[in-house]
């Protein structure tokens, strides 16, 4: 069974990040999960910023149905979160969902954990560093993918990759390093 990885929504906020790690989630390279807290934050964020694309979260849930983690699955753990109150509920649906990992840029809002917490908290940066330990020939054939279906200036591997150099950085200069062991078919 593939890793299952929780995500908040500063995670599901930036378009590029979120479509290299939905287009990871869609190859099998791990599983996915969200709340409804998680997705409704992320439309009011995207929303104020004027970025609201239409039906962005329908088409979401289409493709990803099993994601949903809902409400009454979390709801009464989210009193027993050690971390920060705003984001109690983002830590109780990833227990909840038995996630692997929870996926976040926000790492200080999730300290303290619970004790028996199963979840490791990490950065989106690292997150993506780990799947390309696991899975690098698969992230290249899935950055490939993504590349064939964007129009110019985005349609390159290079160029998903610089678009992401501010929100994973270590992610980005790990890719970069393992590029010359690709070859140009391969991109």
């Amino acid at each position: 069974m593939s890793m299952v990885a929780f995500l908040d929504a500063c995670v599901l906020y930036p378009s590029n990040l979120r479509d290299v790690i939905l287009t990871m989630a869609e190859a099998g390279l791990f599983q996915i999960r969200w709340s409804p807290d998680v997705l409704e934050e992320m439309e009011r964020n995207l929303m104020k910023a004027g970025k609201a694309g239409l039906n962005l979260r329908d088409v979401m849930e289409s493709a990803f149905p099993d994601a949903m983690v809902f409400q009454n699955e979390y709801l009464q753990l989210i009193d027993d979160m050690p971390n920060h109150r705003k984001d109690r509920h983002v830590l109780a649906a990833a227990i909840a969902t038995n996630a692997d990992v929870l996926v976040t840029a926000n790492l200080k809002d999730f300290k303290p954990l619970p004790g028996n917490c199963e979840v490791e908290v990490q950065h989106p940066s690292d997150f993506l560093c780990s799947v390309l330990d696991g899975f690098a020939s698969e992230v290249f054939d899935t950055l490939s993918n993504l590349a064939l279906r964007r129009r110019e200036p985005m349609n390159s591997v290079p160029a998903i990759l610089n678009s992401l150099h501010k929100t994973v950085p270590n992610f980005v200069m790990q890719a970069f390093d393992a590029l010359p062991t690709f070859t140009e078919h391969d991109l």
